[in-house]
């Protein structure tokens, strides 16, 4: 007998829990429809190598009989544990490293993190789906399910699929021209957050640093990741790597960001919690690419407006770009705000919005670096030279200054804590 959890191989779909009978019966009732999925319906992975945190299916369900006003392909997003092992696997048995991530502990754990995620997320889209159309453009969700006492293994989102779309990778930039899209789109949810009574909030995300994060940077994920580190690139970076070693107690400090907001006084607004470059959809528009949709809200909470801008522009920016443009873009983003919430209380001043910026980066920013450390093995089985190069440059470039800037906030804030102290 298969066992009911989200790190065992199912019997479904890629090996999920979630069989065609599951979601036929359900967009049934989704769509109001009794057409039925045909002989010739199709399955896809388009996920490989996009997240870690579940299963992305691209399905064409070939309705019986025809109806145009139902979905000819749409993608159903599946909670499993089964991508993480597989990419964790192959990247520590080539390094010879244990695996911490497929401990029965770790997995156990983990898996009641997912399931509060993915209910997160279900909930965080009726949200979005309130804010008048022509804001902001969210997916269709055609049918979700919720994980429950009674529902323990087939948690899924039934969404739109949006044809022409690329993402950015992290090895990749974005320009400050087209980040501004997403400050406009952050400006947005944030304002109408302001209104959502404290019975709601409870649904979103609840202590994220704790919780979720925790999970993912306790001791034995550290010390992979500075292993990791120290092998890349004929050990460019294993003088940055010891020093980040000794900070890494200090910089993981989850308890300080999960408090930032009531530290610096600013009220509590909608979070993202993984605002970073593979989150967010593009379509291309002439000679640059337009904003099509941000996605991935499992980990949305309420709480400190910077930490989602700090992962942003250091996952997006070149560490030039980032440098040159992180004030000016918090003053860009704080006039969107100031838009959105009209003659409303603003929730924090800019110069607050700036010093949780600064205050946040260390944290912020090594979450980034440890997310950049595997994709350096995707980089490299590249077989494009050229390509291969290109991309090692620019993600060599990001780590090395977001590394740079990780000591000299966290410097500075040391300081800053030491002075507080004295006085």
């Amino acid at each position: 007998m298969t066992s009911l959890n989200l790190y065992t191989p199912g019997r479904g779909l890629f090996s999920t829990h979630v069989t065609w009978e599951d979601l036929e019966h359900d967009l049934q009732r989704g769509l109001n429809t009794t057409s039925c999925f045909g002989t010739e319906k199709s399955v896809k992975d388009i996920g490989d190598g996009n997240g870690f945190m579940s299963k992305i299916l691209l399905i064409e369900p070939d309705w019986q009989p025809k109806d145009d006003k139902l979905p000819a392909k749409f993608l159903v997003k599946i909670a499993t544990q089964l991508v993480m092992q597989k990419v964790t696997n192959e990247l520590f048995e080539r390094k010879n490293l244990n695996n911490n991530f497929i401990s029965p502990t770790f997995m156990a754990d983990f898996e009641t993190l997912q399931k509060r995620e993915h209910n997160t997320e279900v909930a965080v889209y009726k949200f979005l789906h309130r804010i008048p159309e022509g804001k902001i453009h969210v997916p269709k969700i055609f049918f979700s399910r919720n994980f429950t006492e009674n529902n323990p293994v087939k948690g899924y989102i039934v969404m739109e699929y949006m044809e022409n779309i690329k993402q950015i990778h992290v090895y990749e930039s974005v320009t400050a021209k087209q980040l501004k899209q997403i400050l406009r789109y952050k400006a947005v949810i944030e304002a109408y957050s302001l209104s959502v009574p404290m019975e709601e909030r409870e649904e979103f995300s609840k202590k994220p640093f704790d919780n979720v994060y925790y999970k993912m940077f306790k001791q034995e994920v550290q010390e992979h990741i500075v292993q990791l580190f120290a092998s890349v690139e004929d050990g460019k970076l294993v003088e940055s790597v010891k020093r980040l070693k000794e900070l890494i107690p200090d910089i993981v400090d989850l308890e300080r960001a999960e408090n930032l907001a009531d530290e610096l006084e600013m009220d509590r607004v909608v979070c993202h919690g993984d605002l970073w470059s593979m989150n967010m959809l593009w379509k291309p528009d002439g000679d640059d690419f337009k904003l099509a949709a941000v996605v991935d809200y499992q980990a949305a909470h309420f709480g400190c407006s910077a930490t989602d801008l700090v992962r942003l522009f250091s996952s997006c920016l070149s560490g030039k770009e980032r440098r040159a443009h992180w004030e000016e873009l918090l003053e860009e983003f704080y006039g969107y705000l100031k838009e959105e919430v009209g003659e409303r209380k603003m929730p924090y001043t800019l110069e607050q919005l700036k010093e949780a910026y600064r205050r946040y980066f260390p944290t912020g920013a090594f979450m980034v670096v440890t997310v950049i450390a595997p994709l350096f093995e995707v980089i490299f089985k590249n077989p494009d030279e050229n390509q291969r190069m290109k991309c090692l440059e620019t993600v060599m470039e990001k780590t090395v200054c977001l590394l740079e800037d990780v000591f000299y906030y966290h410097d500075r804030n040391v300081n800053i804590r030491n002075d507080q102290h004295v006085e």
